[in-house]
C-alpha cells in the first residue's frame, strides 16, 4: 500500500505481518516547488500526451477550460513522456534545443514549453530542469521506501499479488508513466488499484466504530516500522533511484527496451 503525499506511508504485508516506512517525498507531486504546478481544482491539466518527435501536446483539464498548469498526474504524464521522447535522459539531463521547438531557454535555464499562450493556456505551462530535478527526488524516495521493505522481506516485484495506492491524486495517475519514471516497482499494471483518499475514509470509519478503532490499535501493533534513514542502504539506494527509471534497469523488465 502506498499513501502518496508530502510525506508518503508505505506498507507491505503478507502473511507473516505488516512492515512499514514513511517516505519524505515532498510535495512535488502536489503541484508544489513546480514551476506551473497547482492543485488539482479546475484549469489544470490532469493528462497529458507529448507526440513523438515533440511538435505537439494533447492534453486534458480538469473542467474542461483553459489550461492555468500542472496537477499532480500531470507531471508525472509530462516527465514520463519527455522521457520516452528522449527530451531528458536517464539523469534528467536536458536534451540539446535542436531536438525540438518547444525546447527553450527561459532566464538562462533549459525549458520544455507544454503549451503557450498562443495556445490558448492562460499563462506559458512549461517544465523547467528544476521541475525535473524536483519529481527525481520525489519519485526516488518512493521507489527507496518500497524497495528497502522488499528487500527485507526478500521480496521481488513478480512476488507481489496487489499495489494500493492511495492519496488526493491518487484516482488519476498513469501507472505506465508511474513505473516509467520508476516511482513505483515494475508490478503488472493490473495488479495495481487505485483506491482514492483511504485515510479519510479511515478515519470516518474509526468515528464511527469502536470495533473497527479495536482493529486498528491491533494492526499497529502488530506492524514492524523501518526507519529509513537509520538503513545501512539507504543513501546508496537513494541516489540509484535518482536515475530514470533506476540505473538498474534488471529491476524493470517491462520497460528497460526503451533505455
Amino acid at each position: 500500500v502506498l499513501d502518496i503525499g508530502t510525506n508518503t506511508e508505505v506498507i507491505m504485508g503478507d502473511r507473516n505481518g505488516l512492515t512499514a516506512c514513511s517516505c519524505a517525498a515532498g510535495p512535488a507531486f502536489e503541484g508544489a516547488h513546480i514551476k506551473c504546478g497547482m492543485k488539482a481544482v479546475t484549469g489544470a491539466i490532469e493528462k497529458l500526451q507529448i507526440e513523438p518527435e515533440g511538435q505537439s501536446v494533447n492534453y486534458q483539464t480538469i473542467g474542461g477550460v483553459k489550461p492555468a498548469g500542472l496537477c499532480g498526474s500531470a507531471i508525472i504524464d509530462t516527465i514520463a513522456n519527455l522521457l520516452k521522447c528522449r527530451f531528458i535522459d536517464k539523469a534528467g539531463k536536458f536534451a540539446d534545443s535542436s531536438l525540438s521547438p518547444k525546447l527553450k531557454k527561459l532566464n538562462r535555464e533549459k525549458v520544455f514549453v507544454l503549451v503557450s499562450k498562443e495556445e490558448g493556456a492562460t499563462r506559458d505551462i512549461v517544465v523547467t530542469q528544476k521541475d525535473v530535478r524536483e519529481v527525481q527526488l520525489a519519485k526516488a524516495a518512493i521507489y527507496t521506501g518500497c524497495h528497502i521493505l522488499m528487500k527485507r522481506k526478500s521480496i521481488k516485484p513478480s512476488d507481489v499479488k496487489r499495489l494500493y495506492i492511495a492519496g488526493a491524486f491518487g484516482n488519476y495517475v498513469n501507472p505506465l508513466n508511474a513505473k516509467l519514471i520508476g516511482m513505483l516497482p515494475d508490478i503488472p499494471t493490473e495488479l495495481i488499484h487505485f483506491v482514492g483518499n483511504a485515510a479519510g475514509v479511515g478515519a470516518r470509519m474509526l468515528l464511527i466504530s469502536k470495533k473497527l478503532r479495536d482493529v486498528a490499535v491491533s494492526l499497529s501493533r502488530k506492524t514492524d516500522y523501518v526507519e529509513l534513514a537509520s538503513e545501512q542502504d539507504f543513501r546508496t539506494e537513494f541516489a540509484s533511484a535518482m536515475y530514470f527509471p533506476h540505473r538498474d534497469l534488471t529491476r524493470f523488465q517491462s520497460i528497460k527496451s526503451l533505455f
